[in-house]
């Protein structure tokens, strides 16, 4: 597995939102030389699956771009639909005790100096865990963290 996919790359992809090529792009170039499909952790599945009704809350505040619930269910079945077809994502247990000693150490080698988020800690420890070489985020802190740990960034 080469690319680790972060909960706002996912949502990016399964919603088809801007930036959508982009992250399909990145993924198949690290695809065209090593495992085409990307872990996802059961945190990163409820994450995502929390991220899209999320964004139906946001749209019926007036807020965030303008999200369906039969949209929403869509980028639900395609996504279940990845995850049980084992193709371009393929489910990987992984527990918070797994990623502990990654986890630490970022932590204590960046987080006093950047003020990185739990969260983005917990995916860059993951895919230094699962031995990605890539991460995909829309996020800039988490970006900014995965370049720090040596991963190469979108």
């Amino acid at each position: 597995m080469t690319t680790y996919i972060d909960t706002n790359a996912l949502v990016q992809i399964y919603l088809h939102r801007p930036g959508e090529s982009t992250a399909m792009n990145f993924i198949r170039a690290g695809a065209a030389h090593e495992a085409p499909s990307c872990p996802v952790s059961d945190l990163l599945r409820f994450e995502f699956s929390n991220a899209v009704e999320r964004m139906i809350f946001e749209s019926r505040k007036g807020s965030g771009q303008r999200i369906t619930p039969e949209w929403a269910l869509l980028a639900h079945g395609d996504f279940e639909a990845d995850l049980a077809a084992g193709v371009r994502l393929r489910r990987i247990p992984l527990t918070l005790t797994d990623i502990e000693r990654e986890f630490d150490s970022l932590v204590r080698r960046h987080t006093a100096t950047h003020g990185f988020r739990t969260y983005d800690i917990i995916h860059v420890a993951s895919a230094l865990k699962l031995k990605c070489r890539r991460f995909l985020s829309f996020d800039a802190k988490a970006n900014s963290l995965a370049r720090l740990a040596g991963l190469k960034t979108l």
